[in-house]
């Protein structure tokens, strides 16, 4: 399976995120998600947030992330990795996807997003 917007192994799927995401990137992330849930069933995400000028509201980061409510009942579980300086806008933003498991890592925990990513 080929996705454009996500590195996959088995059910893991990595997006990183630098920007806005706008309208074309977010319909390939869609077309991604479609794929990768036919094929593998449930999912589980890693997201990697990375600081970027236009990142300045909680309105903006639901909007950039708003895939993740459309595809809630085919995602087991969401570590998002991003500087700990947007970590408590965040955690009120994600309360809105209630049903998908959520964890924040900071950047320099690399051993920790991999082990609670891949535990039950």
């Amino acid at each position: 399976m080929h996705l454009s917007e996500f590195t996959i192994t088995g059910n893991l799927l990595t997006l990183e995120v630098r920007s806005e995401i706008r309208d074309v990137r977010f319909k390939a992330i869609c077309r991604d998600m479609d794929q990768a849930v036919a094929v593998l069933g449930r999912v589980r995400l890693v997201i990697v947030m990375r600081h970027y000028p236009s990142f300045n509201s909680a309105e903006d980061f639901y909007d950039d992330l708003r895939f993740l409510k459309l595809y809630d009942q085919a995602i087991d579980k969401v570590a998002v990795v991003c500087d700990r300086f947007w970590k408590d806008t965040w955690v009120g933003i994600f309360s809105l996807f209630s049903g998908i498991r959520m964890e924040f890592f900071d950047m320099s925990q690399v051993d920790e997003v991999t082990r609670w990513i891949q535990s039950n």
